[in-house]
């Protein structure tokens, strides 16, 4: 008689606050985004599409780090905040 394996669910559990967590890492990001408004939008356009590649490819997506990049474009005024 074969066994039947339970499927097991994977619990997960939120240690910070995602807003929090979203703006501490969107200030850790702003020092290395450039001067000018034209050189932090040029970063956090190639920054985005980073994450946008790795979300598809699934290999070292990180959900954290891209809604910090399209609040930090959404500041400046850019697009992507939706993305």
């Amino acid at each position: 008689m074969p066994q039947c394996r339970e499927r097991r669910r994977i619990r997960a559990q939120r240690v910070h606050e995602p807003e929090a967590a979203i703006a501490a890492r969107s200030e850790a990001l702003r020092p290395f985004l450039g001067g000018s408004r034209e050189e932090r939008s040029a970063r956090l356009r190639s920054l985005l599409r980073a994450e946008r590649r790795a979300a598809r490819r699934g290999q070292a997506y990180d959900p954290l780090r891209h809604a910090a990049l399209a609040r930090l474009m959404a500041e400046i005024g850019g697009t992507g905040a939706g993305k």
